[in-house]
């Protein structure tokens, strides 16, 4: 049995597999993609070239033989479809992950409002609308202790 490793990406210790070789990275996904990352850079930088050429020869079938993506786009709908589908899901992905800190915040307060419950209608009502009022009035800027406090539920101030 190897013994405990440090993780390059994440610096969590973890238990290696004992198949494999020594590992850089832990299980979790985003240090492995961390981690195919890094050696997929390093690949490129050591083969420049590896890419070249590829759009070129593409753009120049696609002239000799006009018309047929559009062919292929009727006569394969249920692709199509499934195509754009995917698509419109990685477009999301990404837009998520490019969100700003402060769009998180704001985020995470609204979250924290519609989740608010209590006995009194008229007070959970008043601490919801005193709540939206809050975040539209002014944003507050982003702080390192908004991302300290990142789990625990957004403090809605009791207005009687």
């Amino acid at each position: 049995m190897r013994p405990i490793q440090h993780c390059h990406y994440c610096g969590r210790d973890f238990a290696p597999d004992h198949r494999g070789r020594t590992p850089k990275a832990c299980a979790r996904k985003q240090c492995r993609k961390a981690r195919h990352d890094q050696a997929h850079r390093r690949y490129v930088q050591a083969n420049p070239n590896i890419y070249q050429g590829f759009y070129p020869k593409t753009r120049q079938w696609l002239q000799e033989h006009p018309g047929y993506l559009r062919d292929y786009r009727k006569t394969h709908s249920d692709y199509v479809a499934a195509d754009n589908a995917a698509r419109r899901r990685r477009h999301a992905r990404s837009k998520a992950r490019r969100a700003d800190i402060q769009d998180e915040i704001r985020r995470r307060k609204i979250e924290a409002i519609r989740g608010l419950r209590g006995a009194d209608i008229q007070d959970v009502m008043r601490r919801q609308i005193d709540g939206v009022l809050d975040l539209m009035a002014y944003p507050a800027p982003a702080d390192i202790q908004d991302s300290i406090d990142a789990g625990r539920p957004w403090p809605v101030p009791y207005s009687p």
